[in-house]
């Protein structure tokens, strides 16, 4: 048959292959065979998108102004006290006599600047390490330089140390040594660690020089300032006004008069030359609990609220009081200030005491001084010394008080307004012309 595939030979039959024919019924499914072993890892797929930002977190807390290691808090992070001590004038003096002559006079012992300037000069002070001629220094321990000698004059106390470092550091004003400097003992700073060497609780009070009465040398308090009794210390005239003018004054020298910087002088309205029949008051508003830390050195927040180590008046701190004041110059309060001083300067330099030289015989102001950079101004003196009243000369000193103060009279404008008035008064005999009256 043509339909035929072909034909299969089984034994001695032919048997013929019919056509295939429909596929059958699927049988029923057998049973699941064991599970196989697990093949190999695959690659690693594409990384998906950049989810988005989650929401910050909270504020850490006990930062170093920008570092977070414990160990440089609060003294050696950014913006640190180290930081701020050397944005102060007291770093820029420091770095700009160093391995100078001045800084060599600072620390000489047969002077007195080392008292103040060396770097050990207030902790030697305080332990009573002064250098002295026939006499002792009643309060030392309060921060008096001055002393009476054998020949019953008044003079000041030299340095009692060997530093030939002239520098206001960290161990200048705080106790530091091996069990609680951090660099030793390898603990982390704690507050309040580095105590002052300065009395400095409620009832403590630093010392003027000006004595109560001439031939006796006892000081006077500035006031009980708390930690700001340390700044008395140092910030304030070497010599004591009431014994350095006499009836009668020599004026022998450039550097006649205060010491430069003697804030505490005006800020305590007690330091100036008095004339006699004048009663002097003051902004007591200034005169806070703790002196002059209130103003010139207040807390920062960046840095776990240290108080500030630049020193440098904080014009948010007389905001508290004088709202809306965007400078120093609070009520115009400083100008006045400026126009007393340019007055006395004035009516000093006709009369022939005031020069910008350092040599006998040194011309006096010219106009293009006048009125300005008061803190430059010095004594005129001539090789045969011109020798001046004591009023005469407590004006002088007066004026060189508030110039080399250099605050423009901010730490006691009322103080700092009636010494001008009066000095004024005294040289020219007429009432000034910078206020409308002596407040």
């Amino acid at each position: 048959m043509r339909a035929h595939l072909g034909w299969l030979i089984a034994g001695t039959m032919l048997i013929g292959l019919g056509c295939e024919g429909p596929a059958g019924v699927p049988g029923n499914q057998g049973t699941q065979g064991p599970t196989g072993p697990t093949g190999p890892t695959g690659p690693v797929g594409p990384a998906g998108p950049t989810g988005p930002t989650g929401p910050a977190g909270p504020g850490g807390s006990g930062g170093d102004g920008g570092l977070t290691a414990s160990c440089m808090a609060p003294c050696h992070g950014f913006g640190g006290i180290i930081q701020q001590w050397k944005s102060s004038t007291h770093y820029a003096v420091y770095v700009r006599e160093l391995g100078g002559e001045e800084a060599l006079t600072w620390t000489d012992p047969t002077r007195g600047c080392g008292n103040c300037h060396a770097i050990d000069g207030v902790e030697l002070r305080k332990a009573g390490k002064v250098g002295t001629v026939g006499g002792t220094v009643a309060k030392v321990a309060s921060g008096q330089l001055n002393y009476k000698d054998s020949t019953n004059k008044a003079k000041e106390s030299t340095y009692g140390g060997s530093s030939k470092v002239a520098s206001v550091y960290c161990s200048t004003c705080h106790k530091i040594d091996a069990a609680n400097d951090p660099h030793k003992s390898g603990k982390n700073y704690t507050k309040g660690a580095f105590a002052l060497h300065v009395p400095a609780s409620s009832n403590d009070e630093a010392i003027l020089e000006k004595s109560s009465a001439a031939g006796t040398v006892d000081g006077q308090g500035a006031g009980k300032f708390g930690a700001g009794n340390l700044c008395v210390w140092c910030h304030k005239s070497n010599k004591d006004v009431t014994n350095y003018i006499g009836a009668q004054n020599a004026l022998t020298s450039a550097y006649w008069g205060p010491h430069e910087g003697p804030h505490a002088e005006t800020y305590s309205a007690k330091g100036g030359y008095h004339f006699a029949g004048k009663s002097y008051g003051s902004s007591t508003a200034h005169l806070g609990a703790d002196g002059c830390i209130g103003c010139h050195m207040p807390t920062v927040a960046a840095n776990s609220s240290y108080v500030d180590h630049s020193f440098r008046a904080n014009l948010g701190v007389c905001q508290k009081c004088h709202a809306g004041a965007t400078s120093f110059d609070v009520s115009g309060g400083q100008t006045a200030v400026v126009k007393g001083l340019s007055e006395l300067q004035a009516a000093l330099n006709t009369a022939g005491y005031l020069t910008r030289g350092t040599a006998a015989g040194s011309p006096a102001l010219g106009a293009s001084e006048l009125g300005k950079s008061f803190e430059l101004d010095k004594v005129r003196f001539l090789a045969t010394p011109v020798s001046v009243n004591a009023d005469t000369a407590g004006a002088l000193y007066n004026y060189l008080l508030v110039a080399r103060g250099g605050a423009k009279g901010a730490h006691n404008p009322k103080y700092v307004k009636q010494l001008l008035w009066d000095s004024i008064l005294l040289l020219t005999a007429a009432n000034p012309t910078f206020i409308a009256a002596r407040p």
